[in-house]
């Protein structure tokens, strides 16, 4: 069994919007059929993209168990990204969120129950999964992008692999996952292909920060793939990437010949990239565990938001997050002051 999918597949959105200025002329005359299959439409879209505003896009990664699954979109959105990207300040932010983050989540008659982050993808799909993040980063999500584990491994191959450098000072591996899988990442850096990419970003049991760790190395793929994406060395690749991302990523995003010139003015933002991690307090709530996240590292992450869209700061925290001092009375340790 596949353990948890793992953030990295997002690189396939960032192909699709990163690497758009590369493939932009193929994909005019021969991909635009293609990545049409990827386009799915939730709700109303009220915002039409245009190069010159800035773009909230929310990146899923579906864990949907078995990689020999034939249901390519159940299971549970274990990795998230939000990511804004600013034309105007040319700068992208990703900030990833802890999928153990204790929410309250609402269902469609109304009603709401409390559960980890990921849950929503799975009560709701991506619509309520959207909603939820929504609420939770008092931010609007002005697209989406879900990728499922199989398209992962083509990727990494179709644009030649990719260069990462693991700095924990071990080999990575996840032979104690995984018996059968004898793969392993030596330390520094390392050239690897789609095979060692899901080893690489799916190991975090040996890791120091656990879970923490295992999502920067997320984003350190992701980067990776986006670099690689926009390299010369990945033009004679179109076609396996085209490949890659129409069967294996729904999304929001109209990838037409008629709307890849407003996707090409983005381009330019992507050359400066902040990363971010919204993290809690892991506690055990009736025998299962949690993130519970602070109200103040919670404002600071929406006000983080909201600066690299050029909004305005917020100063009252609205959030269905369930906070650390409304569970326990008190802020966590070190957070006091604050």
């Amino acid at each position: 069994m596949v353990k948890k999918i793992i953030g990295m597949v997002l690189a396939l959105l960032s192909v699709t919007v990163v690497g758009v200025g590369v493939f932009a002329y193929t994909i005019y005359q021969q991909g635009t059929e293609t990545l049409a299959k990827t386009y799915k439409k939730i709700g109303e879209e009220t915002k039409v993209i245009e190069a010159t505003e800035p773009l909230t896009i929310l990146l899923m990664g579906v864990d949907t168990g078995n990689a020999e699954r034939t249901e390519t979109w159940v299971g549970r959105s274990d990795s998230m990204i939000l990511m804004t990207v600013n034309p105007k300040t040319k700068k992208t932010t990703m900030m990833s969120l802890e999928r153990d983050i204790l929410t309250r989540i609402e269902s469609g008659n109304g009603q709401a129950h409390e559960a980890k982050l990921n849950s929503a993808y799975a009560d709701g799909g991506a619509e309520l999964a959207i909603e939820t993040i929504q609420k939770m980063m008092n931010i609007h999500i002005d697209r989406y992008v879900m990728v499922n584990m199989r398209g992962l491994q083509k990727l990494v191959d179709a644009v030649g692999g990719i260069t990462v450098n693991n700095i924990l000072g071990f080999p990575i591996s996840i032979s104690d996952q995984e018996e059968f899988n004898t793969i392993s990442i030596g330390v520094g850096e390392q050239h690897i292909g789609g095979e060692e990419a899901l080893v690489y970003a799916r190991m975090r049991y040996q890791d120091p920060e656990g879970d923490y760790g295992r999502q920067k190395r997320q984003r350190e793929v992701i980067q990776k793939v986006m670099e690689k994406a926009l390299s010369l060395n990945s033009i004679g690749h179109y076609q396996e990437i085209l490949k890659a991302l129409s069967d294996n990523m729904q999304t929001n995003i109209d990838l037409s010949a008629k709307s890849i010139p407003n996707l090409l003015g983005y381009k330019d933002s992507f050359k400066t990239i902040e990363t971010q991690q919204l993290q809690g307090e892991g506690e055990i709530l009736q025998g299962v565990s949690y993130q519970i996240v602070s109200r103040a590292h919670m404002l600071e992450m929406q006000n983080i938001l909201r600066r690299s869209l050029g909004q305005e700061e917020v100063t009252q925290l609205e959030t269905n997050a369930v906070l650390f001092e409304d569970l326990f009375g008190r802020a966590p340790v070190g957070d006091e002051d604050n």
